[in-house]
């Protein structure tokens, strides 16, 4: 009677730490595997608005008729393009709901232009690139893969055009300038412009694109509050702020093509 009574007690015992232990792995794997892809799920199909609508005037763009010509995207960049900031919202979150075609990136916080060629057999083949790296090289220009000044910064960039050619010969590239930043001194924000001027310059010679959000970005967010649209001197916020960028990249797109069709 007795040893039933302890053969019982072992069985509950067993049968006790048999639950834990599966309750355990359980909570592992929810935390490890199932939270982490229902996350990366609800972010990746999240619609944030573009800032004030997609309007019709934004529709009147080169970007936005690729968006919708099927063609496969490839966004490439840093923090802002990574999202690692702000959730894992990249700043081109708003426009991901109006393109047709495959969406891959190729991009991490912290990257400066050397980090798109260093990792360059990472590059996925796309039919479209859009490529916005520099802010890092702006920022920090004492840093050991920072560019030195505008003329490196453009001379990386041809490295990364080169690259992306060779990987999809027929590609269609953006180069998105250096993003808005807050806060800096006037070096800083004089190197900005010089790197964004020589962008612009060296796209009008080739057959790349250029676009230069930051006069749009800085126009609305000087006339409110900032922190309204940013978590810290640089990154977007993971609602607004990314619809304000997205917004800022269509609609420069759009102005350049009016000023160019009256002329």
């Amino acid at each position: 009677m007795k040893n039933n009574k302890q053969k019982n007690k072992v069985k509950k015992s067993t049968l006790f730490l048999t639950i834990v232990f599966i309750v355990q792995v359980l909570l592992v794997l929810i935390y490890c595997l199932i939270f982490p892809m229902c996350q990366n799920y609800y972010i990746t199909h999240l619609k944030y608005p573009i800032y004030g609508g997609m309007k019709n005037e934004l529709k009147d763009c080169e970007l936005y008729e690729d968006m919708q010509s099927g063609k496969s995207f490839c966004f490439i960049g840093d923090s802002i393009t990574d999202g690692n900031k702000n959730k894992g919202t990249p700043w081109y979150q708003p426009l991901k709901q109006y393109i047709k075609g495959d969406i891959t990136h190729l991009s991490r916080g912290g990257w400066f232009v050397h980090h798109i060629i260093e990792h360059k057999e990472r590059l996925p083949a796309s039919d479209v690139y859009v490529v916005a790296i520099g802010i890092n090289d702006v920022l920090m220009p004492q840093a050991e893969y920072a560019c030195p000044d505008s003329d490196e910064y453009i001379n990386k960039l041809a490295k990364v055009a080169a690259i992306i050619k060779e990987k999809s010969p027929k590609a269609k590239i953006y180069f998105v300038a250096p993003w808005t930043f807050t806060e800096q001194d006037d070096q800083i924000e004089e190197r900005g412009e010089q790197f964004r001027t020589a962008l612009a310059e060296w796209c009008n010679q080739t057959d790349y694109i250029c676009i230069n959000p930051h006069p749009v970005i800085t126009s609305i967010m000087n006339d409110t509050n900032k922190e309204k649209f940013l978590i810290d001197t640089v990154h977007p916020n993971d609602n607004i702020g990314v619809g304000l960028y997205s917004y800022a990249v269509l609609k420069d797109d759009h102005d350049q093509k009016t000023a160019k069709n009256k002329t």
